[in-house]
Formats: structure tokens, C-alpha cells, sequence
């Protein structure tokens, strides 16, 4: 067996040498595809490889759009199977198809609306009850959640995005990012017009984070931090059952392979999905620990259970879905 990475960025990067490692370490040969290249049509067919691995960057817009595009092109049009799947990473880093998707599938959620119409995104502002949550559709980290506490101050957002005159001359809204902890820069690449996603506010505690790739699953909490869950401190514990049982639910509803879910964990102890991710960050070996002892979690004899192990998410948690890739390519020869 040979498998495709696609470098997930025009320079290469540690997270597609993560990938190659994880190949490595089970014995299947691999190959670097450049994504980004005029050719990248011939690389593909001719590298002769049984599926691509996929590691997305979703931090410049218009390389999602060329994401979709050229997935779906690998995927439906040279017939090459790629992990995580098309409707996986169509909804990764992309905070609209989660409010499509948490409706339609009736996962609660924070009540969120998406508006493409000026008017009806004041008329709405004039009669919430603000606080309100502002997204961008991308934004890792926390980047471009913004915490709106007055009607003012919602519609200088919204005339921004959609335009104060007319939307031809809208020049949108767009996250800022901190340049050596001096000064802050807007992220054009993350630009907003044309749309707006606003989302009640909630009482937070704390938030959870539960994955979930092949048959291993793993969670750890992630205290609050300006706003939002913490990307770099983590609570370990044997996650909520509940919580197991709904990711496990979802991933097989849709035949997802690789999903993370972030659960917000309210003042009065209700849990609300706010996104859903095929990839995630993962540089901590351990992803799971319970009573100080890194593992995993797995479903057996109708319940979750805890099994001990210092190996399961080698290279960014890669090792995992190298795996559960090859299970699922070897299934369907």
C-alpha cells in the first residue's frame, strides 16, 4: 500500500512530516504531493498511490475554497479515496455548515443565526438580549469570536461587513492577529463580507474537548480563557459518557473517521456543541489521561472504558488515522 500526503501549505511543514512518520511507523510507503503545484493533477495520477492523507490549514479564506475545489476533484473526479473524507473537511473551520449541521441534526447548540442580509441582521440586533457572540466562518483559537455588548456596537459590525452605502464598497471585518506582543495587524486572509454569525451568549464554566478518530476516543477539559476554551492548559479526567456516547453517535451517522467536538459547559451544567473539527491541534502526547495514566478510550461490551498506553497519539494524533485509514482502504478492496 502507498499513500499520498498533501502538503498543507505552500512551504512544508511539521504537520505533513508527521504524517510521513506516521507512515512510516506502519510500514506503508508514502509520498509528499504538492497541493499548491500547476501540476498537481498529473503528480497525483501519477504517483500511484491507493489514498491521500489530508492536513488542512484553514487560517487564509481563499485557500479553503481551493481546498474544496481540489478535494473534491481528488475525491469524486479521480475516484482516490482521501482522509478525513470530502464532507469531513467541507465542514472543517467553518463555523456556518456547523450551525447547518447542529440544526439539521439536532445537536444543541448555542441558538445561532446566520445572516447574508443587512436589514434582517439590525432588525435582529435591535431586539436581542446582548450580550452576543460575533464569529467569523474561520478562526482557530479563539480568533475572530467577538463579544458584543451593545446594539452600537453590533451594528458598526455589521455595516462594516455588509457595507455602509452600498455592498459592492463593503470593506469587511477582519480578525487581528498579535505581532510580537506589541501591536496587532488585521488577518486579510481571514476577511468577512457579505455575512454575519451571531450567537447567543452563554454562561461558561469550563469547555470540554472529546475525540474521536478510528476507535480510540479521548477528551480533556480546557479551562476558560479570554472568552474562550484554552489551547494550552488541559484538565485531564475520564470525559462525560454523554458526551462519548453523542461523538460516537455523530461519527457513525456520518461515517466520520476523524472528529473532535468542543462542548461549552454552561453555569447550570448544560453542555452545548460550538464546532466540530476533523483535524485539531494535537501536540501533546497524551490526549487522554485518567488518574495521572496516559491511555485511551475505547467502546467494549456496550460501555467506555479506559486502556492505558503511552503510544496511541504519535505524531499529532496522526498514527491514528494512518490507521484507521488503512482499515478502512483494506475494507473496501
Amino acid at each position: 500500500m502507498k499513500l499520498g500526503v498533501l502538503k498543507s501549505y505552500p512551504d512544508l511543514d511539521p504537520l505533513v512530516e508527521s504524517y510521513t512518520n506516521a507512515c512510516k511507523a506502519c510500514g506503508v510507503e508514502s509520498v509528499v504531493l504538492d497541493l499548491f503545484a500547476d501540476d498537481w493533477i498529473n503528480q497525483i495520477q501519477q504517483a500511484g498511490i491507493d489514498g491521500i492523507l489530508v492536513r488542512e490549514k484553514a487560517n487564509v479564506q481563499d485557500y479553503k475554497e481551493m481546498y474544496n475545489e481540489r478535494l473534491w476533484t481528488i475525491n469524486h473526479y479521480l475516484g482516490i479515496p482521501i482522509y478525513p473524507s470530502w464532507h469531513e473537511l467541507f465542514l472543517y473551520e467553518n463555523k456556518r455548515m456547523y450551525a447547518y449541521y447542529f440544526q439539521t441534526h439536532h445537536i444543541k447548540t448555542p441558538p445561532t443565526h446566520v445572516f447574508y442580509n443587512k436589514r434582517q441582521a439590525l432588525d435582529y440586533c435591535k431586539n436581542a438580549q446582548f450580550p452576543l457572540v460575533f464569529k467569523t466562518c474561520g478562526g482557530a483559537a479563539g480568533q475572530g469570536v467577538t463579544i458584543v455588548k451593545s446594539y452600537h456596537k453590533a451594528s458598526r459590525i455589521i455595516n462594516c461587513i455588509f457595507g455602509y452605502l452600498h455592498p459592492r464598497l463593503a470593506l469587511g471585518r477582519f480578525p487581528r492577529v498579535k505581532v510580537a506582543k506589541v501591536f496587532s495587524i488585521p488577518k486579510f486572509g481571514m476577511g468577512q463580507r457579505h455575512y454575519v454569525i451571531i450567537q447567543d451568549y452563554i454562561d461558561i464554566e469550563t469547555e470540554w474537548r472529546i475525540i474521536k478518530i478510528g476507535d480510540t476516543y479521548a477528551g480533556y477539559k480546557r479551562p476558560m480563557e479570554h472568552g474562550h476554551g484554552s489551547c494550552n492548559l488541559m484538565e485531564y479526567g475520564f470525559p462525560p459518557t454523554d458526551l462519548l456516547f453523542l461523538i460516537k453517535r455523530i461519527s457513525e451517522e456520518d461515517n466520520f473517521g476523524s472528529l473532535s467536538l468542543d462542548v461549552l459547559v454552561s453555569t447550570d451544567n448544560q453542555y452545548y456543541v460550538t464546532e466540530m473539527q476533523s483535524l485539531y491541534g494535537s501536540f501533546s502526547p497524551n490526549q487522554c489521561m485518567v488518574d495521572g495514566k496516559a491511555g485511551r478510550i475505547v467502546f467494549k461490551d456496550n460501555h467506555f472504558e479506559f486502556e492505558e498506553g503511552s503510544d496511541f497519539f504519535q505524531f499529532n494524533s496522526n498514527i491514528l488515522r494512518v490507521k484507521d485509514f488503512i482499515k478502512r482502504l483494506s475494507h473496501d478492496e
